[in-house]
């Protein structure tokens, strides 16, 4: 969410973004705002609105009883990805 995000806050994504732009690839850093109940709803969004090819995210696994109950970020793009996925945990 962008209010976690101010001046004081290093920019999310810059390193990553850096090191892919020098091999070539073409990329792009948002910070979305959470409008949807589900963060992977709100990733699978952008990845189609923006007709992304590859999908770059960070993985974090959370206690089974909490995913049973919540349900998790990570799991659900891994199930419903429609572009190609790379994850870092």
């Amino acid at each position: 969410a962008p209010e976690r995000h101010s001046p004081d806050v290093a920019d999310p994504g810059a390193e990553l973004s850096r090191m892919l732009a020098r091999h070539g690839v073409k990329v792009s850093v948002s910070i979305l705002a959470q409008t949807l109940p589900r963060v992977s709803e709100m990733i699978a969004r952008h990845v189609a609105d923006t007709d992304a090819d590859l999908l770059v995210m960070g993985a974090y696994g959370h206690s089974r009883f909490r995913e049973a109950i919540l349900g998790g970020a990570t799991r659900n793009m891994l199930e419903h990805a429609e572009v190609p996925v790379v994850m870092a945990h």
